[in-house]
């Protein structure tokens, strides 16, 4: 009996889905990282070109800085870490146009980003969906990096993965 019931529990907790990671763990060790062509901004609601007209509650709450393009169209993330925590991004999925000029052999797929051990964080688990003044809704992908790490990512022809990074306060700065 006492087996039985052993291998049942297991089985139990074999079942039972992985928690999310905790948001004070994320903002309590972020990276800091550089990347290329990009420039570190706060991540506040904007109806600007390029903005955000919907930000989530946990990037509120822990001072959320993202990294935004300094070209329009840059299309990848290059990222170099600095020193090693953890790292967000958001990436857009939707349609942006045809597969002209070679840029779909680098572009991940959601199932990409998870192989490439990215985990992803639902709307539910931040309190809501990122979403840019263009109206496209970003997916949120967390990783702990390390130092030295170098990073290209690209998820869509237009739009490269933007670097998220959570902060226990408000940065001066900013």
């Amino acid at each position: 009996m006492k087996t039985l019931l052993s291998t049942f529990t297991a089985g139990l907790l074999f079942c039972l889905p992985a928690l999310a990671i905790d948001p004070e763990t994320l903002a309590a060790n972020p990276a800091q990282i550089e990347a290329l062509q990009m420039t570190e901004v706060p991540l506040v609601l904007s109806e600007e070109k390029g903005g955000w007209i919907v930000i989530p509650e946990v990037f509120k709450t822990w001072s959320a800085t993202i990294f935004r393009p300094d070209q329009k169209h840059l299309g990848v993330a290059r990222i170099t870490v600095l020193e090693g925590g953890y790292l967000l991004i958001a990436c857009n999925f939707d349609y942006q146009g045809n597969k002209s000029g070679d840029w779909s052999r680098t572009a991940m797929s959601r199932r990409d980003f998870v192989k490439a051990g990215w985990k992803e964080l639902e709307a539910s688990q931040l309190g809501g969906e990122l979403i840019q003044q263009d109206n496209r809704a970003q997916v949120i992908y967390y990783k702990e990096v390390k130092k030295g790490e170098s990073l290209s990512l690209r998820c869509n022809k237009y739009d490269p993965p933007y670097p998220i990074l959570l902060h226990p306060k408000v940065l001066a700065g900013f």
